[in-house]
């Protein structure tokens, strides 16, 4: 089954953008969201996808920069069979 079925729809979103960066801090996330919640709410969005297992975050400077976990190839793959 594809791991990212279990997200939600702004989730998905969210991994689309960190994906696409390679990584991203969330104040890139929430400027590449269309109509994005508030900034909190990213960061919340984030930390859940972290716990959840698909992100992880690393210290830089004063911020955090997320980055997937997932094998982003494995997942493409994945999400192409499911279309």
């Amino acid at each position: 089954m594809n791991p990212l079925a279990q997200l939600g729809r702004r989730e998905r979103q969210i991994m689309d953008i960190v994906f696409r960066r390679g990584r991203a801090t969330a104040a890139e996330v929430h400027g590449d969201l269309t109509d994005p919640p508030s900034y909190s709410s990213v960061r919340a969005m984030l930390r859940l996808l972290e716990d959840k297992g698909f992100l992880r975050h690393e210290w830089e400077g004063p911020r955090y920069v997320y980055r997937s976990t997932a094998d982003l190839e494995k997942l493409r793959r994945s999400a192409a069979r499911h279309l």
